[in-house]
């Protein structure tokens, strides 16, 4: 039943590319599930600057809302307050280091790294000099519960230090921790052995019309890293949030 539930995911997943693609240039609606077929172009950037306005990759790409991921560095940041990013614990940028994203339409936004702090787990935590406003993504975490098997063979959004997107199965998941595996055959997009420097890039699940952050990069190969639906993980990372900055609250989405 779980082999025939995901099939018919992935049936609709590209049906539903197909017919956006009609559409050429225009805006894709993004829900779930909006994936591309085998061999779609994975950059999310069409040409990118850090120092300056971006243009994006028209197609499927722009269904995934990356404005709130900084690519600007190696050492990806990822929102999850309007002032707090996660990081790999063991791939930290600097306070003072300058954190820059840009919106859906590839407006730069600059904001500037003013505290890091090492969690266990190797998830890493950043706080901003001011808020980032609302045109950027605030990306919530899976609501915590005991047990995560259903999402065990889902395909989630993996990405890079290139400024790419790739598609890998769930192959385990716990309170900790989630891997991955290359999925045979492919049926979405690309897939990709990561590499050094790729540490810290956001894996992301599609929730609804949402992408719901599960995983920052710790191992390469297929990928595997801290679980953001944990307990213990969400509660470190509340608390490390609290600590910096007093008001901030992460969010969540269920599974």
């Amino acid at each position: 039943m779980h082999y025939l539930s995901n099939m018919f995911r992935s049936a609709l997943a590209i049906l539903s590319l197909f017919l956006a693609s009609c559409t050429a240039e225009t805006s894709v609606v993004f829900q779930d599930p909006v994936l591309p077929p085998p061999g779609g172009i994975p950059n999310i950037f069409k040409s990118y600057s850090d120092k300056q306005d971006s243009v994006m990759m028209p197609g499927w790409a722009r269904n995934f809302d990356m404005s709130g991921v900084s690519f600007n560095q190696k050492m990806t940041a990822t929102l999850v307050t309007r002032k707090h990013i996660v990081m790999a614990g063991h791939y930290l940028r600097k306070p003072g280091d300058k954190v820059i994203f840009h919106d859906r339409h590839g407006k730069r936004l600059e904001r500037t790294l003013v505290k890091t702090k090492r969690l266990k787990y190797d998830v890493g935590v950043g706080l901003l000099d001011r808020d980032v406003p609302a045109t950027h993504r605030i990306y919530p975490l899976p609501k915590t519960r005991q047990d995560f098997s259903n999402i065990v063979g889902r395909t989630a959004a993996v990405t890079d230090q290139n400024r790419r997107i790739f598609f890998h199965e769930i192959s385990r998941v716990n309170q900790f921790t989630t891997g991955f595996q290359h999925p045979k055959p492919i049926l979405h997009g690309h897939s990709k052995k990561l590499v050094s420097g790729d540490s810290g890039n956001p894996s992301f699940l599609i929730s609804g019309n949402e992408l719901v952050l599960i995983e920052t990069h710790t191992f390469g190969g297929s990928g595997s890293g801290p679980f953001y639906g944990g307990t213990v993980i969400q509660k470190n990372l509340q608390a490390a949030i609290t600590e910096m900055a007093p008001g901030y609250l992460l969010k969540f989405k269920a599974l």
